[in-house]
């Protein structure tokens, strides 16, 4: 009996040492193996509140309905997947705040869908730091340059890629003087640049670039500045709360000039708040596939009818993240990161869902993953390769679709 208990209280203490090892490796950033009755745990980061509020819901509902999905379909070979949900708030102190329960307390693999440069780009070290994934709607190329390990992919093209896209629009509508608006961000910097050097190329000029702060009651003085340059368009690139105070204003000012500004800030929202001050005006915006089957699905999954690209990017990195741990049976940050090229990238089957791709898989068929948002093909940073951008403008109260820009 005396033997029994020793052995007991031996069996107990080893227990208790490998409970202290494993807390310990924990502390020290070391991935532990996922056991098999252990879900696999995702976080997402959407902007529920804040100038990206409008899309944040959608794109968070989004995601939870593929899991969902993929969870009654068995999950991922027997794991089921756990969806921990924070809001991003557009906002790049709240979110570093939530990322660091998503990753602390939540003990999350992978953070998907993080909106606005300067949300990821405050939440990147964190991921890096603890290994873990981290996907995004972000365009700032300083996004490009992070000694990331591999760890930080994007669906949204780089700002320099929009700000191209953009000066070729400014050609198609034949605008030779251009005057640019633009919040300070990350992202304004080089895409200025890129947008400059190529509307230069044509004969186009750029009159005047002021940089403005956000959430102020007025841009009154900015505005007559900018008018001043007497511009035959005008190039905002900002929130919608504070797009929505300048077309107000150079709609009092009188300006009869071209104005465009991006998709995420000229949306409906600022059409429906400015009124007959928003008729004529353009956006223009990375285009989801809008002839691809997932489009439709997301069409069918939400309820709603052409979908935004961020919600439409937001399917694409849960079906994308999923299949790539399907792919590596490593269920942490690093097995995404080392797989999702393999189901993304050119050739293979093409594929627009976890399902689709999950079929070919068992085939032993290659696949190539190109979702609601395009094709999702990434170079060695992790940025998307292709894309196609829309241009709309306001007729009667409501964006019109005119005609897409490849890039």
């Amino acid at each position: 009996m005396e033997q029994q208990k020793v052995s007991r209280e031996l069996t107990r203490r080893e227990l208790m040492k490998g409970i202290g090892v494993a807390a310990g490796m924990g502390l020290l950033g070391v991935s532990l193996p996922l056991r098999a009755e252990e879900p696999i745990r995702i976080g997402t980061l959407c902007p529920l509140t804040g100038a990206g509020g409008v899309y944040g819901p959608n794109m968070q509902k989004a995601v939870t309905r593929v899991v969902e999905k993929i969870n009654n379909s068995g999950g991922i070979h027997g794991l089921p997947i756990r969806l921990f949900h924070e809001d991003g708030q557009t906002n790049p102190d709240a979110a570093v705040r939530a990322a660091r329960k998503l990753i602390d307390v939540n003990k999350v693999i992978a953070i998907l869908s993080t909106w606005s440069s300067a949300v990821t780009l405050a939440v990147a070290p964190i991921c890096i730091e603890n290994k873990v994934f981290e996907i995004s709607v972000s365009g700032a190329p300083e996004i490009s340059d992070l000694k990331d390990d591999d760890f930080i992919f994007r669906t949204q093209p780089t700002g320099i890629v929009q700000g191209e896209a953009c000066a070729e629009i400014t050609r198609e509508q034949g605008a030779k003087k251009v005057a640019f608006m633009g919040l300070q961000h990350p992202a304004v910097k080089p895409f200025l640049e890129a947008y400059t050097k190529k509307v230069s190329s044509w004969g186009g000029s750029l009159l005047d670039s002021l940089i403005y702060e956000a959430n102020k009651p007025s841009y009154r003085s900015e505005v007559t500045r900018i008018l001043s340059k007497q511009p035959d368009m005008i190039l905002v690139l900002g929130f919608q709360p504070d797009c929505t105070i300048m077309v107000k204003e150079l709609y009092r000012a009188g300006y009869k000039g071209k104005l465009l500004g991006t998709s995420y800030s000229f949306n409906q929202k600022l059409a429906d708040d400015v009124g007959e001050a928003a008729e004529g005006i353009f956006n223009y915006g990375p285009a989801p596939d809008f002839g691809a089957p997932a489009f439709a699905a997301v069409e069918k999954m939400l309820g709603i009818s052409d979908p935004d690209p961020y919600v439409c990017q937001a399917f694409d990195h849960i079906n994308l993240v999923t299949l790539a741990l399907y792919v590596g049976k490593d269920y942490s940050g690093t097995g995404i990161k080392n797989n999702i090229r393999k189901i993304a990238n050119r050739p293979g089957v093409v594929v627009y869902s976890f399902e689709e791709g999950l079929a070919q898989l068992k085939k032993g068929q290659k696949i190539n993953y190109e979702g609601a948002s395009g094709p999702c093909d990434f170079d060695e940073k992790g940025d998307v390769v292709k894309t196609q951008f829309l241009v709309a403008q306001v007729r009667k109260g409501k964006f019109v679709k005119m005609g897409m820009i490849k890039v």
